[in-house]
């Protein structure tokens, strides 16, 4: 993994506390004072919850600065550990933040809520394959990735709407099946290798072109690629 240095990391807070600040503005002239405090720690629990759990699997802050949080297989995390994380956070915050010091003295830089809820806060260009980075990735062009930015690991990464095998998991779109394709990087060719897993609606280069139930075609950096139509378009990079 490609772990998200601390300035970074602090950077990304201050824009998410500029947001949530904002949000703390609004809600004080929208509610009684006295339920302030208790607002603001529900507004900071679903906050990071919707952001980190959702298809980004980052705040805004974070999203701002290339990184995502991810779980210890380097996928990113699902609304159940973004809850536990959020939750976490809030000891992290307690004793003047000691909980966010732990990441000055971490090799990976977790803070005392990544270590609690075992996550991760990575950089979301290229990932760590053997020791070496392959800089490889796939992203979303249009539909419920879109924007979002998934490495392609040395052992490639399965995507369809298995949560529990695909490394990339499309929940919302139409016509995914269960296993519907494998992407792979080949190093020393340069080439994406993409290979459609018997989906019932297909696999489709940018052209329209199906791909061949269990072949393989080659694919050059810059090409797309859509599962079942075109509302969930990829491109490799």
């Amino acid at each position: 993994m490609n772990y998200s240095n601390v300035g970074k990391r602090i950077a990304a807070c201050l824009i998410d506390a500029i947001i949530l600040n904002a949000a703390g503005i609004i809600l004080f002239f929208m509610t009684n004072l006295w339920y302030i405090p208790f607002i603001s720690l529900i507004t900071g629990f679903l906050y990071y919850t919707i952001f980190e759990g959702g298809s980004w699997h980052a705040t805004p802050g974070k999203r701002l600065f290339g990184m995502q949080v991810v779980d210890s297989n380097n996928f990113g995390i699902d609304y159940g550990k973004a809850a536990i994380r959020a939750l976490c956070r809030m000891l992290s915050g307690a004793f003047l933040g000691i909980g966010y010091f732990i990441a000055l003295f971490s090799d990976n830089h977790q803070t005392l809520h990544d270590k609690l809820a075992d996550t991760f806060v990575v950089d979301t260009f290229g990932t760590v394959s053997g020791g070496q980075s392959t800089g490889s990735a796939v992203v979303g062009v249009t539909g419920e990735h879109a924007g979002v930015r998934f490495p392609v690991t040395g052992n490639g990464i399965m995507i369809g709407r298995d949560a529990i095998s695909c490394q990339m998991v499309l929940r919302k779109t139409r016509g995914i099946s269960r296993l519907h394709c494998f992407l792979s990087y080949n190093p020393a060719s340069g080439m994406y290798i993409l290979t459609d897993r018997n989906s019932k609606y297909g696999t489709f280069t940018d052209k329209g072109v199906r791909v061949t139930p269990h072949r393989s075609i080659a694919l050059k950096r810059g090409e797309r690629f859509y599962l079942a139509s075109k509302d969930a378009l990829f491109e490799v990079v």
